[in-house]
């Protein structure tokens, strides 16, 4: 037990202690949207992270971080729009540095998926509500959109299917938490988690005969399950969205309109844009990391994502028997990226992060020796570049903080982006 206590005692644990804000739909009043007040959490965490890794000389400043900032000086003096796309950047360059501060911990990711059940409590009365009146109740601690709530599932089930595969206790309960985040899934019409847990699903199923039944028939069940509760439901002619669903939700349009776009500044991108000319709503992003990121940030930035990708796919081992389980993560995370736009929340990006550091350094892959390998210390110079520019960042954001109209209560309503009033930063 106190080997336990001892083994939490570690940075890591603040990001069980942001998600569990989360979890309980906690509000602590700092701004009057929750949305905000989740953002502002997010980027007082990355910056913490960063003056630890700064002060224990974990952090470096490679040509690459220089490249980047050249790139943010350039895009900031010659896109007229510069301004609401700048802080979305360095809120990803943020991400991308912490990801080197932190290490796996499994006893975290445990915390965040029993934890997680406290998500589920109104789920069977929602569900008895909709069999009987036809009226499907939100039930979610807190009124974000669900698509982050999908989000989240997905990125725990992930991890869940691995406790379940190399854990011997508990497999059950993990099984339990499989079955009620697909149901919640499936029962909010998220297409795109669903089609990237079935991948997921499918992936492990082929390579691993020793769970292959039970995660198959928890699947299965799971959508007989879903499909009853549709059917029973049916009688009083509801209205909630279906998980098959006959459109696209516009999601080629959103993506012809954002690349039509991006043909308009092909090196630099277009900078923060609005798709007003897809009509009835006004989307502030293609629901498309990798099309956001060209159509934004042009070739350049495009470029710096290619990058990351390259280094890590490049360390991985592509033999799918011996390395099935993070292939087809990666292929799942791959194809969410691909149909939604939940990389603009604070929360799921945390979420991601937290993925990202279970595939590529739990001890348990090969890979990991790479991405846990330790670094050399720091030069004096270097020490005080990434001092400096930490520093930078932060009175940036802090700056912002203190600034922006997005905290007040009067603001109008508008799609989310860095804040939930994505176009008024001021």
């Amino acid at each position: 037990m106190f080997n336990k206590v001892k083994h939490l005692k570690n940075k890591e644990l603040f990001i069980a202690l942001y998600f569990l804000v989360f979890i309980f739909g906690i509000s602590l009043n700092i701004s009057s949207n929750f949305y905000n007040e989740a953002r502002i959490f997010e980027i007082l965490l990355l910056l913490v992270f960063w003056l630890y890794s700064v002060f224990k000389k974990e952090n470096k400043i490679g040509i690459y971080d220089f490249l980047f900032i050249i790139f943010l000086i350039i895009f900031y003096l010659f896109k007229d729009n510069s301004t609401y796309i700048i802080f979305e950047l360095l809120l990803f360059y943020l991400l991308y540095k912490i990801f080197f501060v932190l290490n796996y911990n499994s006893e975290i990711s445990k915390i965040l998926l029993f934890s997680g059940f406290f998500v589920f409590l109104m789920l069977p009365f929602s569900v008895l509500n909709y069999i009987n009146t036809g009226f499907y109740n939100n039930w979610y601690p807190m009124p974000w959109n669900i698509r982050v709530y999908n989000s989240y599932f997905l990125v725990l089930s992930i991890i869940a299917v691995w406790f379940y595969l190399k854990e011997e206790k508990f497999k059950n309960i993990y099984l339990l938490f499989i079955f009620l985040a697909f149901l919640s899934i499936l029962l909010d019409g998220g297409r795109s988690a669903a089609l990237a847990y079935s991948m997921f699903v499918a992936g492990i199923c082929i390579f691993n005969r020793a769970i292959r039944f039970k995660l198959l028939f928890t699947y299965c069940f799971t959508c007989l399950i879903y499909l009853l509760i549709m059917y029973s439901s049916s009688n009083f002619g509801s209205e909630m969205s279906s998980i098959v669903r006959e459109t696209t939700s516009g999601r080629y349009e959103l993506w012809i309109n954002a690349l039509q776009c991006w043909l308009q500044s092909p090196l630099f991108g277009c900078g923060f844009y609005q798709l007003d000319q897809y009509s009835g709503v006004i989307p502030a992003h293609p629901h498309n990391l990798f099309i956001q990121v060209l159509t934004e940030t042009g070739l350049i930035g495009f470029g710096f994502l290619i990058l990351v990708i390259w280094n890590i796919l490049k360390r991985i081992k592509w033999n799918f028997k011996e390395n099935y389980f993070v292939i087809s993560a990666f292929i799942a995370v791959t194809i969410e990226l691909s149909f939604s736009g939940i990389h603009i929340y604070p929360v799921t990006q945390i979420a991601l992060l937290w993925l990202f550091i279970f595939l590529l350094k739990n001890p348990e892959f090969k890979h990991a020796a790479y991405f846990n390998q330790q670094l050399n210390q720091p030069s004096k110079s270097n020490f005080w570049a990434s001092f400096l520019i930490y520093i930078l960042i932060a009175i940036v954001f802090i700056n912002l903080f203190l600034s922006t109209s997005a905290l007040s209560e009067s603001l109008p309503s508008t799609p989310p982006r860095f804040w939930e009033y994505g176009y008024q930063l001021f």
